[in-house]
């Protein structure tokens, strides 16, 4: 299985998210539990555990939650970032998708992308254009329109594909009753037989060597590691949220103050760094103050969590400020983390940025605060 490709699918997924003009008079809702019921002409920025839409949306929704279920009509493009999403609903324009499960039973008017654990498409479901998926498990049925390109430990595909079929897994069923009006290229550790008919134009195949067990630790692994940085993700934009509704005046101040006094505020935030940690060391020594040195670095850790926001948000302020884009505060949130994170895995540069737009925030912080 080639699970590698799995991770390009990240970056071009997440700049395909915010690379749209995003309103400043969109609507944002956050919650515990947020349900959009009725007809909203505007985009939809959602937050929260549980996110259901039953109504009617003419414009874009992009969600991020515990739990996602769509049942209404979106117009525009449905952009996630869940632990599980489902679809019954009809969205009009395209649809992206990082979660843990996914299952469609409804209409996707143009393009399918998806990155989760397990991935169903049930034969009721439709996908107007070009389908790429990438997955654990993978059951797929339904119609595709376009292209289907799918990737996965286990691969059942029983639908309908009206161009070409693109299928690479460990276990790769085809079902009698499938249908591929293209060419087929797949890619699977069993032999497969495929009946006359299925097949509209040519068949291509790659067999893959398989050991002698099932199990893939490295692309296990790899899995995990995708679904911890969604995960951390959500729990950095969570936090984002929480700050900018409780104290909106004082984020706002800092992530001002980033951008005015950049160097000053990575000289300050080196000293409060050091001396935490220099002051918990010594603390460390004596038995009295062990706990006042745990309570000194849990603080240290809650403080470069809120850095890594504001930074983001300056981040993503200066970009859409740069690209002409208008912004509100919740996509500058999303789209800054996102390009912090990004940045931050860089190879050999991105230990040296997460330092820097940690401290450049902790100094912000530090003045916020003092003065």
């Amino acid at each position: 299985m080639k699970i590698d490709r799995t991770l390009w699918l990240i970056p071009i997924m997440l700049m395909l998210l915010f690379a749209g003009n995003a309103s400043a008079a969109s609507m944002f809702d956050a919650g515990d539990t947020v349900i959009i019921d009725d007809i909203v002409e505007d985009d939809v920025y959602l937050a929260g555990g549980t996110l259901i839409v039953s109504g009617t949306v003419l414009g874009d929704v992009v969600a991020t939650g515990g739990t996602v279920q769509i049942d209404g009509n979106i117009s525009g493009d449905l952009i996630v970032a869940s632990g599980d999403v489902t679809i019954t609903g009809s969205i009009g324009d395209d649809i992206r998708v990082a979660c843990g499960n996914f299952e469609l039973s409804g209409n996707v008017g143009d393009d399918l992308l998806v990155t989760a654990g397990t991935v169903s498409t049930t034969g009721e479901s439709t996908v107007g254009g070009d389908a790429t998926i990438r997955s654990g498990d993978a059951d797929l049925a339904g119609n595709f329109g376009g292209l289907l390109d799918a990737s996965a430990g286990d691969l059942m595909f029983s639908g309908n594909v009206e161009g070409d079929a693109i299928l690479d897994a460990n276990d790769l069923t085809i079902g009698p009753d499938s249908s591929i009006k293209g060419d087929l290229e797949y890619s699977s550790s069993n032999e497969l037989s495929i009946p006359a008919g299925i097949v509209g134009e040519e068949i291509k195949s790659e067999r893959i060597a398989q050991s002698g067990d099932d199990f893939d630790g490295d692309g296990v692994l790899k899995v995990i590691s995708f679904i911890g940085k969604i995960a951390y993700y959500l729990f950095l934009f969570g936090l984002g949220v929480i700050l900018i509704l409780v104290f909106p005046e004082k984020t706002e101040e800092i992530v001002k103050d980033i951008q005015e006094e950049t160097f000053k505020n990575i000289a300050v935030g080196l000293l409060l760094l050091i001396g935490v940690i220099i002051g918990s060391a010594i603390l460390m020594i004596t038995i009295i103050g062990i706990p006042i040195a745990l309570l000194l670095l849990l603080l240290l850790l809650i403080v470069l969590m809120f850095a890594k926001v504001y930074t983001a948000m300056w981040l993503g302020e200066i970009t859409f400020r740069k690209a002409g884009f208008e912004y509100n505060q919740w996509t500058v949130l999303a789209a800054g983390l996102f390009l912090l994170l990004v940045l931050t895995e860089l190879p050999f540069v991105g230990g040296l940025i997460s330092l820097l737009a940690t401290l450049v925030a902790m100094g912000s912080m530090y003045f916020a605060l003092k003065y």
